[in-house]
């Protein structure tokens, strides 16, 4: 079984964080999960759960900082919503009628999307991109993380957004490779 992967090319990440709004493929739901998923560093169970209530005021304007319980380990997590997922947020609030339930609805309604069709959304926008790798939904939290390490962002930091007891595990989570290890000895000067 083949480990999901990062999106590590940022012209890759940005051109699957705009394949919903390109008018041929215009989905705003659809864009809304991708720009969650590669802004929050969210597991795709937590934020297909997501209703509007976490990311809405009553006054209709996007709260600044989701906090949910994770499904998986049940901790609070808080995250800040930055200005472009705020739009996101926005642009799909704007074509929604009922702001009450799930965010991203299927058929039905009442219901979310499950992980198969959420599957499906990012792995067509991927295949038609022709993006490399085994990317799924998981890719989305993990490309979180691996740009945040190529920015400089400590080692703590990276654990901590991940849950994770070590970086060993963080690092191995982000697929880290060889290639990434020798960039940083190859830019390495004393002078």
């Amino acid at each position: 079984m083949k480990t999901t992967e990062p999106i590590k090319n940022k012209d890759d990440v940005n051109a699957l964080i705009n394949y919903y709004l390109q008018e041929d493929n215009k989905n705003l739901r659809n864009y809304l999960l991708i720009v969650t998923g590669v802004f929050t560093a969210l597991r795709i169970s937590d934020i297909l759960s997501m209703k509007w209530g976490d990311v809405l005021k009553k006054d209709g304007m996007v709260v600044e900082r989701i906090v949910i319980k994770e499904k998986k380990t049940h901790k609070m997590n808080t995250i800040y919503v930055n200005s472009i997922l705020e739009t996101a947020i926005m642009m799909f609030a704007s074509e929604t009628e009922n702001k009450t339930g799930f965010i991203f609805c299927g058929r039905n309604k009442s219901e979310s999307l499950d992980r198969s069709q959420a599957y499906r959304i990012v792995k067509t926008a991927v295949n038609d991109l022709g993006i490399k790798g085994n990317i799924s939904c998981h890719s989305l939290r993990k490309t979180v993380g691996y740009h945040l390490y190529l920015k400089g962002t400590s080692q703590v930091m990276l654990m901590k957004i991940y849950n994770h007891s070590s970086f060993e595990i963080t690092k191995r989570y982000l697929c880290i490779e060889q290639t990434e290890k020798d960039e940083v000895f190859s830019a390495l000067s004393y002078s």
